[in-house]
């Protein structure tokens, strides 16, 4: 978790640094390349790195077939579609964008090492994958920091945020050296890759449909609009989703105890979740209050007069971090009661509605539309969708008493009787 809160801060301190100084239309264009490398490397990964974790500890008398077959998978999509991405961008884009994207979007061919980190993980090595992951931040970092010094141009801003993706990966393979493990045994099973394809499908959708929701606005902005409107939505992005990691980082802390919960009995495991929602959502929504009151002075003290516009952005999209937490939490509920289908659906129908509100709103309301568009999607898809099926109408009331547990609580003491003299 330390190395979670380290990176970012860094990211997030250096990111504003180089907000103020590339100014809105060039920060657009990095925003841009990172939002279309985000997508990129959803597809690469495929969502099966949890389940050869899982085939590996199963068996691990295969283990060299399923690392060889994950790695060759991987890196086989990688080339497909940054091959892809090369062509688009080459009919479509020119100058600083075109270059900035191309050199972005590269360290997706970074992404297969991932295999890697699993090994790591599955060996209880986790602190391995944190160094490398420090060490990246800390570099690239210290190179943005020494780019503005010396005011370089945008370029040279992407091939920073690529050498973070790049140093992240090659440090995890230094690791893996370093700890003495090998790949003279892996191969390649083509009925594990078959295998592997068929089960990853749903949790890969599921994954990729919501990543698309997350970074889809920032390409219809760039290409609705121009660079500079998506470099003032991306300011304020950039500080709501930061919160995004809040309940991530608590599910990981606390799935091993709710799945035992789970294993122990159905009330437990109900207890645990409702207690993870309530303690979540509180502090979320009354941050969510806090800096939509002041989100005028809060963009100008970080970013500068020239992002005021960022303000309305950051009013509007966090209020959507409460109902995020929704979806993070409810989503490790579903994989736990292997209830898969519903998490594909709310991250479909949150990819739809985002689609089509961004279209819509985004035309005739400008940064406000977009920004109301990932407050209503995240509203419908992440909590008021639950309403309507009937084997999760109760993480539905769950969610809503959680936002009111507040006034429910002061209404309870003011009914309680006071003590007589």
């Amino acid at each position: 978790m330390g190395d979670y809160i380290f990176s970012l801060t860094a990211s997030l301190i250096v990111g504003i640094a180089v907000a103020r100084y590339l100014g809105p239309e060039m920060y657009g264009i990095i925003a841009f390349a990172t939002a279309v490398y985000a997508v990129s490397v959803i597809i690469v990964s495929l969502g099966i790195d949890d389940i050869i974790m899982k085939d590996m500890m199963q068996h691990a008398e295969k283990q060299g077939g399923i690392q060889g077959s994950a790695l060759f998978i991987k890196f086989a999509v990688a080339f497909i579609v940054y091959s892809i991405t090369v062509i688009y961008c080459l009919i479509n884009y020119n100058g600083d964008k075109l270059y900035s994207v191309l050199i972005i979007a590269g360290a997706v061919l970074f992404q297969p090492f991932s295999v890697f980190s699993c090994i790591f993980l599955i060996n209880a090595q986790a602190k391995y994958t944190s160094i490398a992951r420090m060490i990246s931040y800390s570099l690239s970092s210290l190179l943005k920091v020494i780019l503005i010094i010396f005011k370089a141009p945008v370029i040279y801003f992407a091939f920073a945020v690529f050498i973070d993706y790049a140093v992240l990966y090659l440090t995890v393979i230094l690791m893996y050296k370093y700890k003495n493990y090998t790949v003279s045994g892996w191969y390649i099973d083509i009925f594990y890759i078959k295998y592997i394809l068929k089960s990853a499908v749903p949790l890969f959708a599921a994954v990729f449909f919501y990543t698309f929701y997350q970074k889809i606005t920032v390409i219809f902005i760039s290409s609705m609009y121009s660079d500079y409107a998506s470099g003032i939505y991306s300011a304020a992005a950039r500080l709501t989703e930061i919160w995004y990691m809040v309940p991530a980082v608590l599910m990981t802390a606390f799935f091993p105890a709710i799945v035992k919960a789970k294993q122990i009995s159905e009330e437990e495991y109900k207890e645990r979740i409702k207690t993870l929602f309530y303690v979540t959502t509180i502090p979320l929504i009354l941050m969510a209050l806090f800096a939509a009151l002041l989100s005028p002075f809060i963009i100008k003290i970080l970013y500068g007069e020239k992002y005021i516009q960022s303000s309305i952005v950051l009013a509007l999209t966090i209020w959507s971090v409460p109902f995020i937490s929704f979806y993070v939490i409810s989503s490790k509920c579903f994989i736990i009661e292997n209830k898969l289908k519903h998490l594909l659906f709310r991250s479909v129908l949150s990819f739809i509605l985002i689609i089509i509100l961004n279209y819509i709103l985004g035309s005739l309301y400008y940064l406000k539309g977009f920004s109301a568009a990932v407050l209503i999607s995240s509203f419908i898809s992440f909590f008021l969708i639950d309403l309507f099926f009937k084997d999760t109408k109760h993480l539905f009331f769950i969610k809503l008493s959680s936002i009111f547990l507040p006034f429910i609580y002061i209404l309870n003491l003011l009914k309680k009787e006071p003590n007589n003299p």
